[in-house]
């Protein structure tokens, strides 16, 4: 038989016959007088099984080694650690498939219910959103949205723990802790673009303010229960430190910082 009929029989065409020549997979098949290739049933049986390896997700590179009779042989490789190493690529593809499928339906409901996407999740994101609504001064609104957006990019990064963020949207959607939050958010907006040293007296206010904020009766309440876990903690706030500019804030932060891991060490 022709090339188009050996194509045809396959359920492949002239182009993929002719590569899997160039490639090997296919061997040369004997030449008519008239120069034509001629081939036969064997040929049209290893096409099908090419065929029906790459069709298997086997890449090409690997459908020799699958098919030599002496692939087990002494001095072969054995096929079946390629089909393991297949089979163990799919289970992570599956397993990579599975949390882009769980990400676009969290993403998916939110523009449903009409919230902003976000990375954050949907609890932390909807408490933001009423801090938001809920604040009058501008600066405070602008503080809260540099806040959105510097703990969705710690979540992108994988550096915040997730005890830190249910604790954080208990304590914005609270409406009795709310206010002394926005309140602190508005000492914070008011450091940046200041010298440390012309700032020391609101630095040391702030950081104050601060630590018996992390060290109110919920907050240790959580710490005691292990809701937050400290280790996970401390690299977050590790992690802060890097993402913000401003020195006065992050002289803040670096004092709240060493006063809770002294605190804790003391534990």
């Amino acid at each position: 038989m022709r090339i188009g009929q050996l194509a045809d029989a396959a359920g492949t065409t002239t182009r993929t016959v002719r590569h899997y020549h160039r490639l090997g997979l296919l061997e040369e098949p004997r030449r008519r007088s008239n120069r034509y290739r001629e081939y036969d049933v064997g040929d049209v049986l290893r096409l099908m099984r090419v065929r029906w390896l790459a069709d298997s997700g086997v890449p090409l590179s690997a459908v020799p080694n699958i098919l030599s009779d002496d692939a087990v042989g002494d001095g072969g490789s054995n096929p079946a650690v390629d089909l393991r190493a297949l089979i163990d690529a799919l289970d992570g593809e599956r397993e990579r498939l599975a949390r882009r499928q769980t990400r676009l339906t969290a993403m998916l409901a939110d523009v449903e219910a009409g919230r902003p996407l976000s990375a954050l999740p949907a609890e932390v994101a909807e408490a933001l959103a009423v801090a938001v609504a809920a604040a009058e001064a501008p600066v405070v609104v602008a503080a809260l949205r540099r806040e959105w957006d510097l703990l969705e990019m710690l979540a992108l990064s994988g550096s915040v723990p997730e005890s830190y963020l249910a604790s954080y949207a208990a304590v914005v959607a609270d409406d009795e802790r709310r206010p002394r939050y926005l309140s602190l958010l508005a000492d914070w907006s008011a450091l940046e673009g200041r010298e440390p040293d012309s700032a020391e007296a609101d630095i040391d206010a702030l950081a104050r303010r601060l630590i018996d904020w992390f060290t109110d009766e919920d907050v240790a309440a959580a710490l005691e229960s292990g809701e937050i876990d400290t280790s996970d903690a401390a690299e977050m706030v590790v992690s802060l430190e890097e993402v913000i500019p401003d020195p006065s804030q992050r002289e803040v932060v670096l004092r709240v910082q060493r006063v809770l891991a002294g605190r804790e060490e003391r534990r």
